[in-house]
This record gives C-alpha cells, sequence and structure tokens, in this order.
C-alpha cells in the first residue's frame, strides 16, 4: 500500500494524531496502518486489549510511528470521554478520529423486532460514534481544525431484509454526521463517511456462509455470485477503505465535507 508521502518528501500527516475506534482486524487495522504510513502517531482503541496491544507492536514494527493501545468501549459513554482525554493527556493534540466500531443489532424482520436491541444498536452506532465526535472535535477546535471519517454500511442503499435495525442507525449516523459536518465547518473540522461494500475479511466470511446455510450453495459460490453484482467484478479489501480513510483525513480532503463516498466496486 501507498504511504502516502508526497514528492516534496514529507509525509501528509506529519505530526499528526489519529485515533482508530475499532481497531480491529480488518478496516479498523488498515485504517490505522494508513494512517501510520502517512506520518501520524495513532491511538488504536476497542474493547479488547491484549488484541490491541499485539496489533500496536505489529504496526510500530512496519511503520516506525508511535501507536498506542487504549482499551474502550463504544456503548459506554465514560469509557469514551476516557479514550479521547488519554489521548490528548499522551499527545497534547488530535487531528484525526476514525470510528470504525459497530454493533449490528437484532438480525431479524422488523415486524418481530426486539426494541431493547434496537435501542442497544442505537446507543451504539449512533450515540457513541457521535459522543466520540463531539469530544474529538473540541480538542480539533483547540488546533486549526481536524478530520472525521464515519464507516457507513451499503446497507443503507441495498436495504437488506432482516438487517433493519442496523441499517437504520447507519442511515441515521449518516444524516447528524451532515448535520455535524455544517456546524463544525466553521471550525474547519470536516466530517465524512466512508461506505463500504462487500469487504473481505473474516465477517464477510460469516456473511457468505450464513448465506450459503439458507441457500445449499457453497461460500465460494455465494462469493462469486455477489461479485458478479459490482461493477467492477469483485469484493473491495480493508485496504481500499483505508485509501478513502486516509484521503478524508489528508490535504486531498481539505475542502471537502459532508459527504458520504461508497467503497463498493461498483455494488448496485
Amino acid at each position: 500500500m501507498t504511504t502516502g508521502v508526497h514528492t516534496s518528501g514529507r509525509a501528509p500527516l506529519d505530526k499528526k494524531v489519529g485515533v482508530v475506534m475499532g481497531a480491529g482486524p480488518g478496516i479498523g487495522r488498515a485504517a490505522a496502518l494508513a494512517l501510520a504510513n502517512a506520518g501520524a502517531s495513532v491511538v488504536v482503541a476497542a474493547r479488547n486489549l491484549e488484541r490491541l496491544e499485539t496489533l500496536a507492536c505489529e504496526l510500530t514494527d512496519q511503520t516506525g510511528q508511535l501507536i498506542i493501545p487504549l482499551e474502550a468501549d463504544l456503548g459506554d459513554l465514560t469509557s469514551c470521554k476516557t479514550l479521547i482525554a488519554e489521548t490528548e493527556e499522551r499527545f497534547g493534540r488530535l487531528d484525526v478520529l476514525v470510528n470504525v466500531a459497530t454493533g449490528g443489532g437484532p438480525n431479524t424482520p422488523i415486524i418481530d423486532a426486539d426494541w431493547d436491541g434496537w435501542r442497544r444498536a442505537f446507543e451504539l452506532n449512533v450515540i457513541g460514534n457521535l459522543e466520540l465526535s463531539r469530544l474529538a472535535a473540541k480538542i480539533m477546535m483547540q488546533h486549526g481544525g481536524g478530520s472525521i471519517i464515519q464507516i457507513g454500511t451499503f446497507g443503507t442503499h441495498s436495504r437488506p431484509v432482516r438487517q433493519g435495525a442496523y441499517t437504520s442507525t447507519k442511515e441515521a449516523l449518516l444524516s447528524a454526521s451532515q448535520t455535524l459536518a455544517k456546524e463544525l465547518g466553521p471550525r474547519n473540522i470536516r466530517v465524512n463517511m466512508v461506505t463500504p461494500g462487500y469487504t473481505t475479511g473474516p465477517n464477510l466470511d460469516s456473511l457468505f456462509a450464513g448465506v450459503a446455510q439458507r441457500t445449499g450453495e457453497s461460500v465460494g459460490e455465494v462469493s462469486q455470485r455477489l461479485a458478479k453484482t459490482a461493477a467492477l467484478r469483485g469484493h473491495v479489501d480493508p485496504e481500499d477503505i483505508a485509501a478513502a480513510v486516509l484521503f478524508f483525513a489528508g490535504p486531498g480532503g481539505a475542502r471537502i465535507t459532508g459527504v458520504e463516498l461508497p467503497v463498493t466496486a461498483g455494488q448496485r
């Protein structure tokens, strides 16, 4: 993957600080790696501290940047506050926030909805993400601006059955983020969303296994069938999502805010 270094030799995020919330395998890891390769110091955050410590060591070895693991829970607003406070305490600033962490919600038809499950999904995917966003923004205001990047879902466009809770939360997050972009724009803080299509990794493997069980296909057949529905005839990789994150975080996205960028291989 490209490091994103300008021809002048200076990394685009040199001396910047980023937080990746939900820095597990897949998109979170790829996003943290992209920010670090672009010159940023990065806080990787999630609930599993042991896994984060391993990730931080790996990314530090690969990039030479300072990678700090911090345990945090998106569903706990106090934990969100502690994450941002510890980031400011360690680095004195925060320039980029990438909200990858998410919760799926109940996988049932709306007619059979478990409203407690819906509430939990909204608490995680909307309230938790917005809490992190506003806490980060308050620090960014003190240092000339910054970039907040939300991760959406292609389900808000395809409207898959049985996923109403999850897609509703991401639609709400997009709407709130676009409002936040207008509110924070005068302070030079940009808020955008990257929306992945079918993204390779354990979560996609699990999804395809579930489809295969219902249809009688093999997992490979499911993957190939759905790949053919994309204009580019394939799925996207975590690194593709990370490239879009890096664009919004860096100078290339300096005049862009309040937009959703689908990275879907042309999935319709």
